[in-house]
């Protein structure tokens, strides 16, 4: 057996066994695992107690995955003392699990979702200390595509860092910019920044950024800039996620008393938003890739992979956010860089087709993309 899909949720199940079926009937032996299915056996409680990798990172971010929930924040010291000793004993029956599970496999490359959440980096650990390639698929960053990587997601993607890899393609093929809405959002000041809010317990917050915990603290920071700013303070309209279960009233409530220049909105078309905005500045969503796409100015306050000298400007500490938020509006991003970056995304790195419709076209390009990284990784 080569490769083994691992499936922790049911569309991936689904998924990753169309794209099996794909790679069964062209030589690459492949086999779709449901980790549901993997129940424990007696046998396997030697390695439970056996020497096992250190998960201590892995059990750290899931607990502050947690806590960063709205539920979380109220909860005690003793209640995550306790979550964190019941979590590490799973921790450590998971990855007895995992690793005899692929062990018996005999596989060679593991596909997997995300490869950030709990259960995935446990197969990962479980993976890597059988020798294994471990590949990683997600959402698309662009457009109708998706995402399979050699190395991960997100930050710790495989995507170059040097800006001079990607010019290069800036020639190679022609770039569509996408068509911006031909409404613009209504009732927003002049010459605004767009400044999405994440979700609080995703990776991206938990993982990738390292000096705002959160969106109440990303409020802060603002609010501090324009104490320090004053009338030199750009307009800033934030919008929350609708992913996000947090209830942001009294936040724009504050923000109502104490600010002149920051609104708040529970709604309204983002793409509307990010298309009429004079910048955006994110902590490290895909709007950002969105906004570069248009051509908009783009401000990076966290840790992410499209976060390129000359592509967009960052700032790391409250400091540099003031700085850049008045250099923000004569940034000019580098437009071969620019062509180029996108043209390396689009026809290079990302698989063609959205994996949520899976159709045989798709799924056929994932395939073929696989056995391209199984025969460049050996």
């Amino acid at each position: 057996m080569n490769t083994v899909f691992f499936a922790v949720r049911r569309p991936h199940l689904r998924y990753f066994s169309r794209i099996a079926a794909r790679l069964n009937p062209n030589g690459t032996a492949s086999q779709v695992v449901w980790h549901k299915s993997l129940v424990f056996k007696h046998f396997w409680l030697r390695a439970v107690f056996a020497a096992q990798p250190d998960l201590s990172d892995t059990l750290r971010d899931h607990i502050k995955e947690k806590q960063n929930s709205a539920k979380g924040q109220k909860r005690s010291a003793f209640y995550w003392r306790t979550l964190l000793y019941f979590k590490s004993l799973e921790a450590k029956l998971l990855y007895a699990i995992y690793y005899q599970a692929l062990k018996s496999r005999n596989a060679k490359t593991v596909v997997l979702w995300n490869g950030l959440k709990f259960r995935q980096r446990i197969a990962m650990a479980a993976a890597a200390e059988l020798g294994m390639r471990t590949f990683v698929m997600e959402n698309g960053l662009l457009p109708g595509m998706t995402t399979l990587d050699p190395q991960g997601v997100n930050y710790v993607n495989s995507v170059p860092r040097d800006p001079a890899f990607f010019l290069p393609y800036a020639d190679q093929y022609d770039w569509l910019p996408p068509e911006p809405p031909v409404n613009p959002p209504q009732d927003m000041p002049k010459d605004y920044i767009f400044v999405p809010f994440q979700v609080n317990t995703d990776s991206q917050i938990v993982l990738f950024s390292d000096w705002i915990k959160d969106m109440s603290a990303l409020t802060e920071v603002f609010l501090k800039a324009e104490q320090s700013l004053g009338d030199s303070m750009p307009h800033i309209v934030m919008k929350t996620h609708p992913a996000c279960g947090q209830d942001y009233t009294q936040l724009a409530k504050t923000l109502q008393q104490q600010s002149q220049r920051i609104t708040l909105l529970n709604t309204g078309d983002t793409q509307s938003l990010i298309s009429h905005a004079k910048a955006v500045i994110t902590i490290n969503s895909t709007v950002g890739i969105e906004a570069i796409t248009r051509n908009i100015r783009t401000l990076v306050l966290g840790q992410a992979f499209y976060n390129l000298p000359g592509l967009t400007l960052s700032a790391r500490d409250q400091t540099q956010l003031e700085a850049a938020l008045t250099e923000l509006p004569e940034f000019n991003p580098d437009p071969v860089l620019r062509l180029g970056f996108l043209n390396y995304l689009k026809h290079e790195y990302q698989v063609p087709g959205r994996w949520q419709d899976a159709s045989d076209t798709h799924c056929a390009a994932a395939a073929e993309r696989i056995r391209d990284l199984l025969n460049a990784h050996g």
